[in-house]
C-alpha cells in the first residue's frame, strides 16, 4: 500500500513537471510566432537596401521564390537586435547568429555544406564557452561537484551533447553566386534561439552525464548569457 501511494504521488509530480515544461513550451513558441510574424512583415530598412546592393554588385543573388537579399538582411538584422530577459533578470540578446559559406557543383549540395559549417562553427562556440566556464567554477571552487573528471566527461560527450542540441535553426539569410567554373558559392545564415538552446543543453547533459548535469545548469546559463 505504501509503495502503491510512493508510486502515485512520484506519477503526480511528473505529470506536474511535464505540465509546467509544456505550458513553457506553449508560451515560447507563442513568442516565437510573434517574433517570426514581426519579421515577415518588416520592410528593408536603409542599411540592408545598402548592403544589398554591394552584393549584388559582387554577383549574390536568391533562388526563385526565397525573399529579395534586402529582406533577407534585414530579418538577419532583426533577429540580431532581439532582446530578452534572462534567468538573472539581466537583457541579452535572443538568439545566436551563425553564418556559413561553402562551395560546390550545385545549389543544393552547397547549400546543405553552408549550413552544416555554420552548425560547426556554433557548436564549437558553445563548447568552448561551457568548458571554460567549467573551469571557471572549479577554478573558483565554487561547486564542488565540478571536477577535471567532469570537464572530461563534458569533453568526450560533447558532440552528441552539442549536435543534438543544434537541430533546430532559424534560416535568415540565404544567397548564391556562380563562380567562373559554373559552380555555386553559397553564404547561409543561422539563428538560434537562445532559450530553447539552454533547455536543450540541459536536457542533453542529463541524458548524457546522467546525475552530473543536474549540477551543470547554472554553468549553460554563464556560458549562453552573453
Amino acid at each position: 500500500m505504501k509503495r502503491m501511494i510512493s508510486m502515485m504521488i512520484a506519477a503526480m509530480i511528473a505529470a506536474t513537471s511535464f505540465a509546467q515544461s509544456a505550458a513553457e513550451l506553449a508560451k515560447q513558441q507563442a513568442e516565437l510566432n510573434a517574433i517570426h510574424r514581426k519579421m515577415l512583415n518588416a520592410k528593408p530598412t536603409k542599411d540592408a537596401k545598402k548592403q544589398a546592393k554591394e552584393f549584388k554588385k559582387e554577383g549574390w543573388t536568391v533562388m526563385a521564390g526565397d525573399p529579395s537579399i534586402e529582406q533577407q538582411i534585414t530579418r538577419a538584422q532583426f533577429y540580431g537586435e532581439e532582446l530578452m530577459t534572462d534567468e538573472n533578470g539581466a537583457v541579452t540578446q535572443r538568439f545566436l547568429m551563425q553564418s556559413g559559406q561553402a562551395t560546390s557543383g550545385s545549389y543544393n549540395a552547397g547549400y546543405a555544406a553552408a549550413r552544416a559549417s555554420a552548425q560547426t562553427e556554433l557548436a564549437a562556440l558553445l563548447k568552448t564557452r561551457i568548458v571554460a566556464a567549467m573551469q571557471q567554477k572549479l577554478d573558483n571552487a565554487q561547486n564542488s561537484s565540478i571536477s577535471a573528471t567532469t570537464i572530461d566527461k563534458f569533453n568526450e560527450r560533447s558532440r552528441s551533447i552539442v549536435d543534438e542540441t543544434l537541430t533546430n535553426s532559424i534560416r535568415v539569410l540565404s544567397i548564391y553566386r556562380r563562380l567562373p567554373n559554373n559552380n555555386f558559392e553559397v553564404q547561409v545564415r543561422l539563428a538560434f534561439d537562445k532559450k530553447e538552446l539552454m533547455a536543450r543543453i540541459k536536457r542533453n547533459m542529463q541524458k548524457e552525464l546522467e546525475s552530473e548535469g543536474d549540477s551543470l545548469n547554472p554553468i549553460v546559463e554563464d556560458a549562453l548569457s552573453n
